[in-house]
């Protein structure tokens, strides 16, 4: 009896300790411990059967069906919170009527906005941040600039700026930066970090020159974009990327596709964050893929089809079954895969990324070194880019006091 009187306050206890985190703290624990904290939530202390969860599911997945959701909002935080909240409340939840939500919620979102900023100016007095701008163009061709500010405390967004009846050049951007510098206040800005477009280069110029103690810097995965795009300029590189168009024949006549994914076991083709890192991610995937689909175009299946005996059909099986192709395919790996593995830790959004970027990018050139170390001249002409894009514009004092700080 003591036993289970233990037990059941042990259980009591770990439910009551459950229940007091907020729906953000179980979402952020969730998160940072990659789902172990998710096998010990409530949900899963309490058996659901499979049926209830497929039934919720297929209410959810209606939702968004039924009113034009973008379906990768399912990976939106907020949503797992709002999920986590109404988990909480349980049974009998009742919808803020349409009213509610356009007046006494936002006014309640504004002010909580308002009170997210001061922590976020806190943190601004007390370590300094970066200003980050990013400029985009939206489904009505707007040219719009956002702003927002970097600390430990997080990003927070200041503002966005309509710039399409203006030329943005240097000294319109130079001028929206200043302004948004002065709105936080000078003395916090440590630096600012744009794209790398000649505009943005030429603006900040201005900007170090208007505040001597400020530092401009490119984004850093807007530089490694950039660095394999000038990759895919050299001519050995260029050809191989050039003849890996079988992807593109194999993917636009279904049967054929049918067979592939039969003979590989899934999908060649894997989309990245960028154009140029598709191109290479997509060239590793057939290296991966290599016996399955030399072994596709000398298959009987193929043969039988009429596409083998067509000009293309014919010119991409002479590509899948040349030993050259596959050589130059290898040394094209050499060269982009550590530069891949760079851009996947600064386009990360969970952790900051200049801790581990500058050390990433020693090992990509010591590992391109390595791989290209029979191959002079190719080797010479990376190494070329690697030090236009990389080290002319990324390796600042700045940076190197940040990594001699990092305990």
């Amino acid at each position: 009896a003591s036993i289970m009187a233990f037990t059941q306050k042990k259980y009591a206890k770990s439910v009551g300790s459950m229940l007091c985190k907020s729906p953000e703290e179980i979402v952020e624990e969730r998160h940072k411990s990659s789902g172990t904290t998710y096998q010990s939530t409530l949900e899963h202390c309490t058996k659901k059967s499979k049926e209830s969860k497929k039934s919720v599911d297929d209410h959810l997945a209606d939702f968004f069906y039924e009113n034009g959701i973008p379906l990768n909002a399912i990976n939106s935080r907020s949503l797992e919170v709002l999920v986590e909240s109404i988990g909480q409340y349980g049974p009998g939840y009742r919808l803020p009527s349409y009213h509610e939500l356009r007046n006494p919620l936002l006014e309640r979102a504004v002010v909580k906005t308002d009170s997210l900023k001061k922590k976020h100016e806190e943190a601004w007095k007390e370590y300094g941040c970066s200003l980050m701008s990013d400029s985009w163009t939206d489904q009505r061709h707007r040219h719009l600039i956002n702003f927002l500010a970097n600390s430990p405390a997080g990003t927070f967004f200041l503002g966005s700026v309509d710039a399409s009846s203006e030329v943005a050049n240097a000294e319109l951007l130079a001028d929206l930066l200043q302004k948004q510098i002065e709105q936080i206040g000078k003395e916090y800005v440590v630096q600012v970090v744009t794209d790398n477009g000649a505009n943005y280069k030429a603006a900040g110029k201005k900007l170090i020159d208007r505040i001597p103690t400020l530092f401009w810097t490119p984004c850093a995965a807007h530089c490694l974009d950039l660095l394999l795009e000038d990759l895919c300029k050299i001519k050995e590189f260029n050809l191989c990327i050039t003849n890996a168009k079988v992807c593109r024949f194999l993917y636009k006549h279904g049967r054929l596709l049918d067979l592939m994914r039969d003979k590989l076991g899934g999908d060649l083709v894997r989309p990245a964050v960028t154009r140029f890192a598709t191109s290479f991610i997509t060239l590793a995937s057939m290296h991966r893929h290599k016996q399955g689909l030399r072994g596709l175009f000398v298959s009987d299946e193929w043969h039988a089809n009429k596409l083998s005996v067509s000009v293309e059909g014919k010119n991409v099986e002479r590509i899948v079954l040349s030993i050259p192709f596959w050589k130059q395919l290898e040394y094209c790996l050499k060269a982009s895969q550590p530069l891949i593995i760079a851009l996947r830790i600064a386009d990360g959004d969970e952790t900051p990324a200049a801790p581990e970027i500058m050390a990433a990018m020693d090992v990509a050139k010591k590992t391109i070194i390595e791989g290209l170390k029979d191959k002079p001249e190719l080797l010479e002409e990376v190494l070329f880019y690697f030090k236009n894009r990389w080290e002319d514009q990324m390796e600042q004092k700045l940076y190197g006091a940040a990594l001699f700080l990092n305990p």
